[in-house]
C-alpha cells in the first residue's frame, strides 16, 4: 500500500460516492494543524452545509487531513440522505 499522506504542503485527493474530495492541512501559529477541505462533482464545486462550530486543531498534519476527510464524507452522506447503516458498515447486521 502506498503512503497515505503526501509530504507537507500538498493536498490529498479522495473519491467518495461520485464526489472528489481534496483534503489538506495548514499549520497555525502555535504549531497545531487545521483541516481544509474542498469538494467537487463533475468538475463543479459542491458547497458543504455545516453548522458553525469551533474547528478542532490537531497535533499532526496527518490527523488534520484524516479529520477533514471524515468530516467531508459525513457532510456529503447527510447531504445525500444516506442511511446510517450505509454510512457506517460497522453498524451492519
Amino acid at each position: 500500500m502506498e503512503k497515505l499522506f503526501p509530504p507537507e504542503g500538498s493536498a490529498e485527493r479522495y473519491e467518495h460516492n461520485g464526489y472528489s474530495i481534496v483534503a489538506e492541512a495548514t499549520q497555525v501559529e502555535r504549531g497545531q494543524w487545521l483541516p481544509r477541505i474542498s469538494v467537487t462533482r463533475d468538475g463543479e464545486p459542491v458547497p458543504l452545509e455545516a453548522p458553525e462550530t469551533v474547528e478542532p486543531f490537531w497535533a499532526t498534519r496527518e490527523e488534520a487531513i484524516r479529520d477533514g476527510l471524515e468530516r467531508a464524507r459525513h457532510l456529503l452522506d447527510l447531504r445525500d440522505r444516506m442511511p446510517l447503516d450505509a454510512r457506517n458498515p460497522a453498524r451492519g447486521p
